[in-house]
């Protein structure tokens, strides 16, 4: 008996260890070439349908394209970073630096039709995290990305839409709003009106002649 407990004792320790394994020198240089390969293929759909493809379909139908596009680049993303850390663990920015943690982030950011997968790179995020890892950033976002998909309300406010006026707003709620800068400042996240208000400009910048056929002529900032 005593014999078969220190077998599985060992085996559970082997399979822990084999994606935590040390990376090579030789292993990290080819990782961070398809982690940049998956983040380009990644940003590529992370905006609006280019303008040919609006001027050949219209808008209504260039977004049905597009999205359906960035579907299929978005699964085959995911499996591309289960392969990875499957094979060597979560690849945060001990690892592989802070260029290649964010891109191997991204896909997982995105990940929204498995949030189980997004849960699962949430709790090993936060052991590398602990382990040293200069990743609570994207933790941050990761985290209320997983709750607004829950439908929950947010810790850090990383998440927005926008209220009928054009200004940002958190999705669903935040958890906490008083102390949220103070939060925010502990995981490397700007000042929550600094953010909120930039990113409240932007979207006027982008919907202007909509806001102004609507009577406002100026963002909707935070005083």
């Amino acid at each position: 008996m005593r014999k078969i407990i220190s077998l599985l004792v060992i085996t559970i320790a082997l399979t822990s260890c084999t994606n935590n394994k040390n990376i090579s020198e030789e292993d990290k240089k080819q990782i961070i070439s398809e982690l940049n390969e998956i983040e380009i293929l990644d940003q590529k759909y992370a905006g609006i349908p280019p303008a040919d493809l609006r001027e050949l379909h219209g808008y209504k139908k260039a977004w049905e394209i597009f999205e359906h596009q960035r579907d299929s680049v978005a699964i085959i993303n995911q499996q591309k970073i289960k392969t990875l850390f499957k094979k060597y663990g979560y690849l945060g920015e001990r690892k592989v630096g802070q260029e290649a943690s964010t891109s191997f982030w991204l896909p997982i950011q995105h990940a929204d039709n498995d949030v189980q997968f997004q849960q699962k790179m949430l709790k090993a995020m936060e052991k590398e995290i602990k382990n040293g890892s200069n990743d609570k950033y994207c933790y941050a976002m990761l985290e209320d990305r997983i709750q607004v998909n829950l439908n929950k309300p947010q810790r850090f406010g990383t998440q927005l839409t926008y209220n009928k006026n054009g200004q940002a707003i958190p999705k669903n709620g935040l958890l906490d709003s008083t102390n949220i800068d103070s939060l925010r400042k502990e995981y490397a996240l700007p000042a929550f009106k600094e953010y909120y208000n930039e990113m409240t400009k932007s979207h006027f910048e982008m919907n202007k002649q909509m806001f102004l056929d609507k009577g406002i002529t100026t963002p909707q900032l935070y005083k």
